[in-house]
C-alpha cells in the first residue's frame, strides 16, 4: 500500500481484483481499478499474484479422487431434543405451580379467593365509626357547617 492511498481504498481495489477476473467490475469499475493499479505498486503486485493463481488454478487438468466427496446432511437432533427438554421444564414447573396454589392454607386467602363468591365491600371500622359521627352533625335540609369549626 502506498502512503498517498489509505487502507481503506487498497483493500477496497483488493476485492475488486477478484471481481475483474470474474467479469462482475461494470466499465467504470474497470477504468478506476486500472488507474489505481497503475499509481499503487503494492496493489498491481497483488493483482498480478491474484490474476496469476487464478489462471494455474483454471487451466489445470481435474484430478479424479480416490474415494468420492460425500457431503452428509446436518441432523437437527441435538436441537430437538434441547427443544423437548425445555417443554418438559415448563410443563414441570406449571404443574409445581398448580400443586402450590391447590394446596395453600385456608387460613392464608390467596389473590384468587379474595375474589370469590360475594366481595366483601365494607370499610374498615375506623372509617366507618369516622362517617357515622359526621353523621349524626350534619342533618337533613340544614347546611354543612363552616369549614374549620369542630364537629
Amino acid at each position: 500500500m502506498n502512503a498517498v492511498y489509505p487502507q481503506s481504498v487498497c483493500a477496497r481495489v483488493r476485492e475488486q481484483v477478484s471481481l475483474e477476473l470474474d467479469g462482475e467490475l461494470s466499465q467504470l469499475e474497470r477504468r478506476m481499478l486500472a488507474s489505481h493499479l497503475e499509481r499503487c505498486a503494492v496493489c498491481a503486485t497483488y493483482a498480478d499474484d491474484v490474476r496469476d493463481l487464478t489462471e494455474r488454478i483454471r487451466t489445470a487438468p481435474p484430478l479424479s479422487l480416490r474415494r468420492p466427496v460425500v457431503v452428509r446432511k446436518v441432523r437437527h437432533l441435538a436441537t430437538t431434543r434441547l427443544q423437548i427438554g425445555v417443554a418438559a421444564a415448563f410443563a414441570l414447573a406449571a404443574l409445581g405451580l398448580g400443586l402450590q396454589l391447590s394446596a395453600a392454607p385456608e387460613s392464608q386467602q390467596t389473590s384468587f379467593a379474595r375474589f370469590e363468591g360475594r366481595p366483601n365491600l365494607s370499610p374498615p371500622r375506623a372509617v366507618y365509626e369516622q362517617e357515622q359521627a359526621i353523621l349524626r352533625v350534619v342533618k337533613v335540609g340544614r347546611g354543612l357547617p363552616r369549614p374549620g369549626s369542630v364537629l
